[in-house]
């Protein structure tokens, strides 16, 4: 087949971003086998990958080779980096996960990218005071006399916090997106998003093309993105209805370290999410000090610490006032009549819906299948087949078994499958 150089190469990457979608395995299974995007396009185009899914023969009609060149010189134009699979750009960490995106789009500083002391930060929309003053007190601490770089997801709340802190601190920041570049989502950081792209401190990435619009099946699987950037992940604050705990179990499967913060109040039901995640080992995070010490095995020579550990200075240390502007008022506190584990299981994710709690699960197989495509498809397959390991789900569905992991939580916590010993799933 013809030689291609890098530049014309990227039409094809687009292209197949666009006929496959987020997350293929079937496409990183073509490119190890073929070699190069072209070689993949022109067997599509000859009919010779008899394997290939029903919905990318479907999408081989609705986009073309000119669509794809369309997006390619509207990144040039606009400043959006194309980082395939194959290139010097791409981060190293993410090349390490289960399904790793072939292709990124990127817009700041790429060089941060590789940066070896990188933390991935999660957590709900609406933090409390408490979660407020310990995001930013760690980070800042983090980023004061480190090179660290700060990952999160951009939403508002403790991601948006985790931004600003890491800036604030003259650090460094990666924004994960759910949507293509140029979309001004969500549009209260807008101002937050010009700092990030100014001053060579900050880079904003996604696996979704320009225009794409923030749909909720965007998130699950760019949460495997947002813990693949990171050495490790720390959940600062989660109820049980928190999209955060996707994330944590994405970066549990990817191997990560694992940190949470633990709760300013236990019978308060905003951080009912982390108490399942420290009973299954997640690392309680006292003081940004977790974390370094947690590094300093991999990166000793990329840290500055004193002789008997942290710098004084930068220790996380809580005034009395501080604890009691802090704590929740009375009035909040719910006290669970059940098991945590009980009230947890029962959540959906907070950021993906502010919908109502879907219907409790029926008796037989006429409940509706949920409403995303990719969740209604697990579910039609697990009724069918029965018993089902993640990874035969996986393979039988073309699915990310990162995004899939993901979605499974999602349909165990609304009620559509409960998960076996083994990683076995079954349809309820």
């Amino acid at each position: 087949m013809a030689e291609h150089t890098k530049d014309e190469l990227l039409r094809y990457w687009v292209w197949l971003s666009l006929v496959f979608g987020a997350g293929s395995v079937k496409l990183l299974s073509y490119l190890q086998r073929l070699g190069s995007p072209a070689d993949v396009y022109e067997a599509m185009q000859a009919g010779l990958l008899r394997d290939l899914p029903p919905q990318a023969q479907k999408a081989m009609t609705a986009h073309t080779v000119g669509e794809a060149d369309s997006i390619v010189y509207f990144c040039k134009t606009h400043g959006i980096a194309l980082l395939p699979i194959d290139s010097e750009d791409y981060p190293p960490l993410l090349r390490d996960i289960g399904a790793p995106p072939v292709l990124l789009t990127a817009q700041g500083n790429t060089e941060l990218l590789k940066k070896p002391l990188s933390l991935s930060v999660v957590g709900t929309r609406h933090p409390s005071p408490y979660t407020e003053r310990v995001t930013h007190t760690m980070i800042s601490a983090l980023c004061t006399d480190n090179d660290f770089v700060i990952v999160s997801g951009f939403a508002k709340g403790v991601d948006a916090a985790a931004h600003t802190a890491a800036l604030d601190a003259g650090g460094s920041t990666v924004a994960v997106l759910g949507c293509g570049l140029n979309v001004n989502y969500p549009r209260e950081n807008q101002a937050l998003r010009e700092r990030i792209l100014t001053g060579g401190h900050g880079l904003m990435v996604s696996e979704y093309m320009p225009g794409t619009q923030p749909f909720p099946a965007n998130f699950p699987k760019r949460n495997r993105i947002l813990s693949g950037l990171g050495y490790a992940t720390a959940v600062m604050e989660a109820a049980a209805r928190s999209g955060s705990l996707v994330t944590a179990q994405c970066a549990a499967d990817q191997g990560r370290y694992l940190y949470c913060v633990p709760p300013a109040d236990l019978f308060d039901p905003r951080y009912a999410g982390v108490i399942p995640l420290l009973r299954d080992g997640a690392i309680p995070l006292m003081s940004h000090e977790d974390i370094l010490m947690s590094y300093y095995s991999h990166y000793p020579q990329y840290l500055v610490m004193q002789e008997n550990g942290v710098k004084p200075s930068e220790r996380l240390v809580f005034s009395d006032e501080a604890a009691a502007d802090a704590k929740p008022d009375a009035t909040e506190l719910i006290r669970p009549t059940g098991s945590f584990r009980e009230e947890v299981q029962k959540a959906a994710q907070e950021y993906l819906t502010e919908q109502t709690a879907p219907e409790p699960a029926a008796e037989d197989d006429d409940r509706p299948l949920p409403e995303d495509a990719e969740e209604r498809a697990i579910v039609a397959f697990l009724r069918e087949h029965g018993d089902t390991y993640a990874d035969d789900i996986a393979a039988a569905l073309d699915l990310d078994l990162s995004a899939l992991l993901s979605a499974l939580t999602i349909l165990e916590l609304d009620g559509y499958v409960e998960s076996l010993f083994g990683k076995q799933y079954r349809a309820v």
